[in-house]
């Protein structure tokens, strides 16, 4: 299934969800509750949740004016050391660099 869901789409879903059984949905899952909702098939449809409303907090608060809360095993991630690393964009270093970490 395939379809389109604008910004304003996505933060009406998220209200939409909200309002009507008190759950807060991400706002990639909102373009799919979204596109499922505006398709016509027989049937239900499930729609899996794609990511956690806490990563994204700013179209949260945008659509229902609650920060969504952070799963307890999250609580304090933002205080931890980052471990970056930069690789090129091509195929072949982003493997090297999974094989290299893989085999530790």
């Amino acid at each position: 299934m395939a379809g389109t869901s604008t910004h304003a789409d996505r933060l009406a879903e998220i209200r939409r969800v909200f309002d009507a059984d008190g759950v807060v949905i991400d706002p990639h899952t909102a373009d799919a509750v979204h596109v499922a909702r505006d398709a016509d098939l027989p049937g239900p449809i499930v729609v899996l949740e794609t990511a956690l409303p806490v990563k994204f907090a700013e179209s949260i608060v945008e659509a229902i004016g609650l920060v969504p809360p952070v799963p307890a095993r999250f609580e304090g991630i933002e205080d931890l050391p980052r471990h970056v690393i930069e690789v090129p964009g091509t195929a072949a270093a982003v493997r090297a660099v999974i094989e290299e970490h893989a085999a530790r």
